[in-house]
Parts: C-alpha cells; structure tokens; sequence
C-alpha cells in the first residue's frame, strides 16, 4: 500500500515576505497589482484592511470584534508549548495600544511570520487501522472562487464581502452528511482578523452581516465557546505555516490531543484562505 505524503514548509521568519519588493518587482511588465498598488495597496494586509474598512462600514464591525479573534488565538496559543506566542500574553489594553499596521488594522491583527514546516500521511481508511496513531477521516472536502475575483480581492464584484468561503461551502456541504451546526471545533484561515468573521458567514456559522456578532461573548474560546477557532493559536498566535498547521490541529482535536481539547470532539472544519481562490476540509472521528 503506497502511503502520500502531503508538506508544508514555511522559511518567512528567516528569508522575509515575498511583496517585501514588490514595487521593484512589478516594474517594467503589466500585473493586477497595476490597479491597486498606486494607490498604496501594496501588501496583503492593505488589501484586507480595505476589505475590513468596508465590512465595517456596512455591517457595524469594531475592532473589539477584531481584538476578539486576536485575543482567542493568544490565550489559545498560551497552552500550546509548540506556539511562538507561547508565553506572550495579549491583553485588550495591549492589543488597542499596538502600533497600525495597515488602519484599521493593528499589529495583532496580523498573523506571524515563522519558520516551520510539517506533513500529513494521507492513506486509506482500511489502512489507517493498521497505524499506531488513532486515524482522523477525511469526510469531504470543497474548493471554489466567486466570479471576477482577482489576486487577494473581491474588489470588482458588486459585492466584495460575498467571499470565495462562500462559493466553496456550497460544494463542501452538498457532500457532506451533518452541517455547520453539527461541527465541534473549526480551525479557520486566519491570516488577518477579519478573515474569521467573514469566513463564519461564508460557512453558514451565522447568517450574513452577523460573523462580528458571533464573536462576543467568547464563542470563539475554549473551553466554554460554542464553537472553539484556532485551538492551537492558529496564525496568529501558534505559527504562521500558510494554515496547514490548522489541518495538524484539526488532527490533534479528534485524536484528543490538543493543548485545549474540546470536549468529545467528533467534527471539525479546517478552512483556507478567505479572500482568496479557497478550499475547506471536514475532518472526522
């Protein structure tokens, strides 16, 4: 029986980001970034702050729903010996006092930039039994861009909050044999705050324009949330591994090896990007 193996490797802490250039690196030669970078969209984060800006604007988001996910993945990731952030606390007072990044985005609302890297063996279920490691199944999984998208952005559409989250759900569901409210701990892309919010909506968490709202009152935090995001710390907070540390802790979870294990966990969702050509995955038990 042939085993795959599926990595990821992430050299970013060590070598820098890739648009560290990008202004150098678009001269001479007709890109998409042409009709944005002008204007001072030069970087990942001030696509998605513009994309914030607006979710604020027509949905009554605050940087308190914000500071929410930041602030789940940080006491997350402080039980997490594995997390960069392991023993850096983030208190609300911390995360309004740090420096703009790309306003209305802070510091905190920017996952890290790490060295790392990890794999997944991918076999079938009759041989997973053999393995010395519980096995976690792949339930389904979906894929999915909405129309005009390009690059990180929605900007062309005439609705840029209706995300690529929500194109892929429709195909990750329809396969499916239980639904959002049927999931018992999501690990969701989280490379920018707002990208959680926006991705609940998408998944069918809550209904459109509430993915804010969802976030108060510790919904996102476990123990006691109803639905536990990011248990290891996610991007954030954990490492920043272009997300397929999310599919590992998706793993932990259903093995019952998490630093903040959710209690008979049986589902969870593991998200890509939002904003971006995206992808999900149902993992179960």
């Amino acid at each position: 029986m042939l085993q795959s193996w599926s990595q990821t490797s992430s050299t970013r802490g060590t070598f820098g980001c890739p648009w560290a250039q990008a202004a150098a690196a678009g001269a001479g030669r007709p890109r998409s970034g042409d009709w944005y970078r002008p204007w001072g969209l030069l970087r990942p984060v001030d696509q998605i702050a513009m994309l914030a800006r607006r979710y604020m604007h027509e949905y009554g988001a605050t940087r308190d729903h914000f500071a929410n996910v930041a602030l789940a993945a940080r006491a997350h990731a402080n039980r997490n010996p594995r997390a960069v952030m392991y023993e850096r606390t983030l208190s609300r007072e911390e995360y309004f006092a740090s420096r703009w990044i790309s306003e209305p985005l802070c510091l905190f609302d920017n996952c890290l930039e790490t060295d790392g890297a990890l794999a997944v063996v991918v076999v079938s279920a009759e041989r997973a039994r053999d393995c010395r490691q519980p096995p976690v199944l792949v339930h389904g999984f979906g894929q999915g861009f909405n129309p005009q998208h390009q690059v990180m952005t929605n900007y062309h559409t005439a609705d840029p909050l209706l995300g690529p989250s929500w194109s892929c759900a429709k195909t990750l569901w329809r396969h499916a044999d239980f639904g959002p409210a049927d999931v018992d701990v999501a690990q969701i892309y989280d490379a920018f705050t707002p990208l959680v919010p926006l991705s609940l909506e998408g998944y069918g968490f809550c209904g459109r324009g509430e993915g804010a709202a969802f976030t108060e009152g510790g919904t996102l935090c476990w123990p006691n949330g109803r639905l536990p995001v990011n248990t290891s710390g996610g991007g954030l907070s954990e490492a920043y591994v272009h997300g397929y540390n999310l599919i590992v802790e998706g793993v932990r979870q259903l093995r019952g090896a998490s630093t903040c294990q959710v209690a008979d966990a049986e589902t969870c969702l593991v998200t890509s990007g939002e904003g971006v050509p995206t992808s999900a995955l149902l993992l179960r038990r």
